[in-house]
């Protein structure tokens, strides 16, 4: 995990949780010259930097709050997603709009240059990988929920519209994730 930053090349990437950085990282940080600033963190975090080609992955707000919702299971939380969702700290960084992540901070010389989508994850990250001119790399697929070891060709959006079986659940995540929705260009259901 990290946002990260080569001076060398001039770029620098932001990972915003549950949206496929741990594979990207992987892969970016054995590039020469990549350095971690933190875990994750925001645009603002890169300090003064001019000219860089500044990139990240968001992901659907209901997707992405119910991919959190099965991180918690393998980590032995058991709990509904309703209460899930009515426990989770507003201070949390990790269940932060995705828009702060690119936002906070920006100017007119640091903004983000390329958003790619998880939905659109092999494309855009092999976009990303022809710009930064790196070849001939797999691109591994870790951190991934258990269940698609067992179920590989089970849909993702089926299963996780499953878990919003309460329309205030979609209020919600419409609500708090409103920003996302408008700038990512996201519809408003799942």
């Amino acid at each position: 995990m990290g946002l990260l930053i080569n001076h060398k090349y001039k770029w620098a990437y932001i990972h915003i949780p549950k949206t496929g950085g741990s594979s990207i990282t992987e892969i970016l940080s054995n590039i020469d010259g990549t350095e971690t600033i933190m875990s994750h963190g925001t645009i603002n975090e890169l300090g003064n930097i001019e000219d860089y080609f500044i990139f990240t992955f968001v992901r659907n707000p209901f997707t992405r709050l119910a991919s959190w919702y099965d991180h918690t299971k393998r980590d032995g939380k058991s709990q509904s997603f309703s209460n899930f969702i009515q426990r989770i700290d507003s201070l949390d960084y990790l269940y932060f709009p995705q828009t702060y992540f690119t936002n906070h901070g920006k100017t007119n010389n640091k903004k983000i240059s390329f958003v790619g989508k998880y939905e659109n994850f092999n494309n855009d990250l092999t976009s990303v990988l022809k710009k930064l001119n790196i070849k001939n790399i797999n691109i591994p697929h870790l951190n991934k929920n258990l269940m698609w070891e067992t179920h590989p060709n089970l849909n993702s959006d089926k299963l996780y519209k499953f878990y919003y079986n309460d329309i205030w659940m979609k209020d919600w995540v419409r609500e708090k994730y409103k920003d996302d929705f408008k700038f990512f260009n996201y519809e408003l259901d799942i």
